[in-house]
């Protein structure tokens, strides 16, 4: 067969086969993330939060849902964080590990983080599903210490108020990203 057929049929081949792990590392999740996809978060979205939120070196910063760890990476980079995400997909599992294989403050965790403690936690990032937020909500009010800021892209924490809401100009759609204190 000549290669002008062999390099398409390849190249296909080859994108067949990851959207096929894709969709395997999704349907064995797929219960316990209540429908949610990993989708990674844009890394314009990234960049805003990581403006708007200046975090101190060496606080704890969780990432629910991590997804592919560039928003753990961007926050251990910039600030000195130190870095856990929480993930369920491996696909994603395995794309946060590599992300972050050389950032000794980033601990990538495959676990359901609402079997997570996040008492600990100064900050803590969410970029998940609708169905989820309003459990997700619940846990957040009980375990995380007063002063702890939490943030939510695209849809809010419901029951909480946003000190600030920003609109990342870079990102599809302006999309939101909530930002909350737990108060005193």
């Amino acid at each position: 067969m000549p290669m002008w057929i062999l390099a398409p049929l390849a190249l296909l081949g080859g994108l067949f086969l990851i959207k096929f792990v894709y969709v395997v590392c999704t349907a064995m999740v797929l219960s316990k993330t209540r429908g949610a996809l990993f989708v990674a978060t844009p890394q314009a979205r990234v960049n805003a939060f990581l403006e708007s939120m200046p975090m101190e070196e060496n606080a704890l910063f969780i990432d629910l849902g991590c997804g592919d760890g560039r928003v753990i990476s961007g926050a251990v980079k910039k600030y000195g964080v130190r870095a856990v995400g929480y993930d369920l997909n491996p696909l994603a599992l395995l794309t946060a590990k590599a992300r972050n294989l050389f950032l000794s403050k980033a601990k990538i965790k495959a676990r359901d983080f609402f079997r997570a403690d996040l008492s600990q936690a100064d900050y803590v990032f969410c970029y998940l599903f609708p169905d989820v937020m309003h459990d997700l909500s619940q846990k957040l009010k009980q375990e995380l210490k007063p002063g702890a800021k939490a943030v939510s892209a695209n849809f809010p924490l419901p029951g909480w108020s946003p000190y600030s809401v920003i609109k990342p100009k870079g990102a599809l759609n302006h999309d939101p990203i909530y930002l909350y204190e737990v108060e005193e």
